[in-house]
């Protein structure tokens, strides 16, 4: 079955999703810096075929005690991309560090001067990182359809399959059960809304990420 990838909103519509952040209300210079965390949506800018509007599995930091934040691979077209947060368009808050396939994992590194990183939003409280298993109840928030819970119905190694469904723009979100990061959202099998969703196995994401040494090894959940 074609996969639908859900972060490939590329272009026009991730022009729009910036658009109309940018139409938020202005804030003054001391406002509190804008909240980042599991579910926040992004958009990349730079020329047309390099905006993407996607979402934030998680922020922590790596090894290296960069700020980073985790999502989908297919989100991050090219690194060194300025992300800047939905809501908050006023100037970018980090760039595009990795994008990987398969498993589907990103990073971004985040500018700690210009955010408040946080472990819960949306709904969802990430602490740790670890395995999900088949019947495990599950929820997800992201920025296409926000909280949808329901159970992980299948195991396929790289990825797990949830009715916790998705929509475009919801790529990068977190799968959680209780507390933990079990997944990344990847994509639909079918139709998004009405079909289960492939996420990315967090577990072997950051371990394929931390043996890889680029930005994001060693990731760690803030507060964790």
């Amino acid at each position: 079955m074609k996969k639908a990838r859900l972060g490939c909103v590329s272009g026009l519509f991730a022009a729009a999703v910036l658009a109309v952040s940018a139409m938020a209300p202005g804030t003054a210079a001391a406002a509190p810096l804008p909240v980042v965390g599991p579910g926040s949506g992004f958009v990349t800018t730079g020329g047309i075929d390099d905006l993407t509007a996607c979402s934030i599995a998680a922020v922590g930091y790596d090894d290296a005690g960069r700020l980073v934040a985790l999502t989908a691979g297919h989100c991050i077209l090219r690194t060194g991309l300025p992300v800047t947060l939905v809501g908050s368009p006023a100037a970018p808050v980090g760039t595009t560090a990795v994008g990987h396939w398969g498993p589907d994992y990103g990073v971004i590194v985040l500018d700690p001067t210009r955010v408040t990183p946080v472990s819960s939003l949306g709904g969802i409280t990430v602490t740790d990182i670890g395995i999900g298993s088949v019947g495990q109840p599950v929820c997800k928030t992201g920025l296409g359809s926000g909280l949808t819970c329901g159970t992980i119905v299948e195991d396929r190694g790289g990825d797990l399959m949830s009715d916790a469904v998705t929509v475009w723009a919801d790529s990068g979100a977190p799968l959680v059960a209780g507390t933990t990061l079990v997944g990344i959202a990847s994509h639909a099998s079918g139709a998004p809304l009405l079909s289960p969703t492939a996420y990315a196995s967090a577990p072997e994401s950051v371990r394929l990420l931390s043996a890889s040494g680029a930005p994001g090894a060693g990731f760690r959940p803030v507060g964790s």
